[in-house]
């Protein structure tokens, strides 16, 4: 019963946009056949997702996947919101968290293609706040062998950090100083950022850290826009986001889904979260909330070198090189800890340099991201693919991934 509900809840939504003559501005759907992809390997990622549904790893999840344009596969799992016994829906909101960051470095690149930014400038050139960062040493702090550059933000180089994936000295200032805190404003944001030191030398490694927050008030000081305003007018709407934003407005709340933890502990309910409500901070770091679908025209972007509905948002050779690993050899693996082996970074997005028993299932070339919520995309060019996975659990982990790929690439024919 649960599965024909789900079905039939797909099947309305698409006479509803139908009905409403919306079918411009959304992907199509195709059959597996259509797509070139084979319908009985498809039909696995329903039985790799129960077995983790039975095994209470997560309440529930969207999956989606991408081939020559269309949809092939949309499916809801399990549960929105376990405790009111909430179905998933295929248009549950998610918190999408680290998922924000390839839109955010998406508005970067519209913006150095206009010639507002230069990607090799000093970040200081544009926030002049930044001007004198300096190196943490424990004997006293000392001057970056050169300032960091927009494009060190874009791959992750700038010698910034988080403060939650390490106890260092610089860690425990990030911690200290609240650097992410939702209520602050922009200018309190750079101010903290001015003051802390970075970890390293710009350039020296990859550092997962607040560099896209960073960039998005670079957006701002250079566009002139709020970030939340900049990314609906030249993204969003563009696009047709409809239900992307940095919280969800009240007609929305029903869809947003509930938070879970270790053995599902309830960590935040989506009808009491604080994405109802907007933020004074716009993190481009971490703040959106999407849907799968709304995800997918973002992805389907990409993939088609800049464009969708009639819409150029990027150059190709842009996107080529947002696409392309940017980091030298030395520099690999782009992952917190070592944890992607395989694994650079292009301008916003990780890129799969080679294949590896460490990351099952992986091939070469493709480029993603994730949140730390579980949530997950991985495009494929050469085969004009992409996958997008949508969950709500902590503490992060890649099950979904691990699960699905596999098989889904086993699917793609000829």
């Amino acid at each position: 019963m649960f599965r024909l509900r789900r079905t039939l809840h797909l099947a309305f939504c698409l006479l509803w946009i139908s009905h409403l003559g919306l079918m411009g501005k959304s992907l199509p759907f195709l059959s597996p056949q259509e797509s070139g992809m084979d319908a009985s390997q498809l039909r696995t990622i329903e039985q790799q997702v129960g077995e983790a549904l039975d095994e209470k790893k997560l309440a529930g999840a969207v999956t989606m996947v991408i081939r020559n344009g269309g949809v092939v596969h949309l499916e809801a799992h399990g549960w929105q919101d376990v405790e009111n016994r909430v179905p998933m829906r295929t248009d549950t909101i998610f918190r999408i968290y680290s998922m924000t960051k390839p839109i955010v470095s998406t508005a970067v690149m519209m913006l150095a293609e206009s010639g507002k930014i230069d990607l090799d400038a000093p970040v200081a050139k544009y926030l002049l706040s930044l001007k004198g960062l300096k190196v943490y040493h424990k004997e006293g702090n000392r001057s970056p062998k050169r300032p960091p550059t927009v494009r060190d933000l874009l791959r992750h180089t700038a010698g910034l950090t988080y403060g939650f994936f390490g106890n260092t000295p610089v860690d425990q200032q990030y911690r200290k100083a609240d650097v992410l805190d939702r209520d602050q404003s922009s200018e309190t944001f750079l101010k903290k950022v001015a003051q802390l030191p970075l970890v390293d030398d710009p350039g020296e490694d990859w550092i997962y850290s607040i560099a896209v927050d960073v960039q998005g008030m670079l957006i701002e000081q250079v566009s002139e826009q709020s970030l939340d305003t900049f990314l609906k007018q030249r993204i969003f709407d563009p696009l047709a986001m409809t239900d992307t934003g940095f919280h969800v407005p009240k007609a929305k709340a029903h869809r947003l889904a509930s938070y879970y933890g270790s053995s599902l502990k309830l960590e935040e309910s989506g009808n009491q979260s604080r994405y109802l409500e907007p933020p004074t901070f716009f993190s481009g770091g971490g703040g959106l909330v999407s849907t799968a679908m709304d995800y997918a025209h973002f992805v389907q972007m990409l993939l088609n070198g800049g464009s969708l509905f009639g819409q150029r948002l990027l150059k190709p050779e842009t996107v080529a090189a947002m696409t392309r690993n940017q980091l030298p050899a030395d520099r690999f693996p782009a992952g917190i800890g070592g944890s992607r082996e395989g694994v650079g970074f292009g301008l916003g997005v990780s890129v799969q340099m080679f294949a590896t028993p460490k990351q099952p299932g992986a091939k070469e070339g493709e480029f993603g991201w994730d949140g730390i919520a579980s949530t997950h995309f991985w495009a494929s060019p050469s085969d004009d693919l992409a996958v997008i996975t949508m969950e709500q659990t902590q503490p992060f982990n890649k099950r979904l991934i691990h699960r699905l790929k596999g098989p889904i690439y086993d699917a793609l024919r000829p």
